[in-house]
């Protein structure tokens, strides 16, 4: 059995992380745009552009940083550029495509190169023929994101966003072919993952992400609008943050070997999609402009996309955690039943709220029970 390489989060990547405060602003401020109290399609499509190509190039910087970084000053400053480019993408988005797609597609391109750069210079020092075979695939990966992306420069609108689009998408899912140590032979020797580190990284990230959900929901807390109802977006907020940090922080045997860690890479998109919708939901409900059976359907969308991010965890679950067909069934058929019952009473703000406050204690308590 090879060593286990533990190695530590630098706080140059905590700072790193911290763009991406901003950045999910951002993207789920998009979310709770509506008009004449509908959602807006548009919206949901830039936002899930956004997320995915955002948190793609977390996740690739994130790899590099674990299998090769050595919080020297040159990974510094990429991580710095890198930074740079978020922020001004960030800022770009709306819901009016032709007026962004030529300043974001530029700018994320840049941001690409940045990390293709990265990779680069990690290519000629590196004497390990696997990890040169590693870097080769991520060359292609992020080259036809850079063609994609710059298309915008050259062809009309509507062919540029449709070639920009599809090559964030495929380059999103080719590490998931090209990067399996386990499959590919020229990989067998290629420099392992940290999986401890790689946990830890994506739960900060996640922890990000819920601190966007507490600001989301802190003017429930307001003088002027605190009342019983005040309270239950927080403790559902809470009882998922309980329900997370309970798989990953005690479930997850972090000290595996010989895992490539992309299923935990590709499992939190679902948990970033979910906490994002059920920000917005609550954001929404506070400003009353949308009716309150469509916001259960996003906020119940937004806990179903987490719970099934956290679910898919299971292979990486400790020998004495694993879980059973009855926790399955009892997880979705809690999370049915309260979506049921919160459309019954949806027009009563606390009622529904109320639902939803136990069918996440009930999540919780079945997570921290089941063994």
């Amino acid at each position: 059995m090879s060593l286990i390489r533990h190695k530590k989060v630098e706080l140059t990547e905590l700072f790193y992380d911290l763009v991406y405060v901003y950045a999910i602003s951002q993207m789920t401020h998009l979310l709770s745009h509506v008009r004449n109290g509908r959602f807006l399609l548009e919206n949901v499509i830039v936002f899930s552009i956004a997320l995915i190509i955002f948190i793609n190039s977390w996740m690739i910087q994130m790899v590099f940083t674990n299998r090769f970084g050595k919080n020297s000053l040159t990974n510094t400053v990429f991580m710095l550029l890198q930074m740079i480019c978020l922020l001004v993408a960030a800022g770009l988005l709306s819901n009016d495509f032709q007026s962004m797609v030529i300043p974001f597609f530029s700018t994320m391109a840049v941001l690409t190169g940045l990390l293709l750069a990265q990779y680069g210079l990690e290519y000629r020092i590196t004497r390990n023929t696997a990890d040169q075979y590693f870097i080769k695939q991520f060359f292609s990966i992020l080259g036809v994101r850079i063609l994609s992306l710059l298309s915008c420069l050259f062809l009309p609108y509507s062919s540029s966003l449709v070639i920009a689009v599809l090559g964030i998408i495929v380059t999103w899912l080719m590490p998931s072919f090209l990067l399996n140590p386990a499959k590919t032979g020229a990989l067998k020797e290629l420099t392992p993952i940290s999986f401890p580190h790689l946990v830890e990284r994506l739960s900060l990230l996640v922890i990000i992400t819920f601190g966007e959900m507490i600001i989301g929901i802190a003017p429930y807390f307001s003088i002027d609008k605190l009342s019983l109802s005040s309270f239950f977006p927080f403790l559902i907020v809470a009882n998922l943050f309980l329900f997370y940090i309970t798989e990953m922080d005690h479930r997850i045997a972090v000290n595996k070997t010989n895992v490539s860690g992309n299923g935990a890479i590709y499992y939190h998109y679902f948990i970033f999609f979910g906490l994002s919708f059920i920000t917005a939901a609550f954001t929404l409900l506070q400003e009353h402009q949308l009716s309150n059976d469509a916001i259960v359907c996003l906020l119940y969308s937004g806990i179903f996309l987490f719970l099934v991010g956290i679910l898919l965890h299971a292979p990486y679950n400790k020998a004495d955690f694993s879980w059973t067909p009855k926790f399955y069934l009892a997880e979705l058929a809690l999370l049915t039943i309260g979506f049921l019952l919160s459309l019954l009473v949806a027009e009563n703000s606390l009622m529904f709220t109320l639902v939803t406050f136990f069918v996440t204690v009930g999540m919780t308590s079945l997570m921290m029970r089941q063994r």
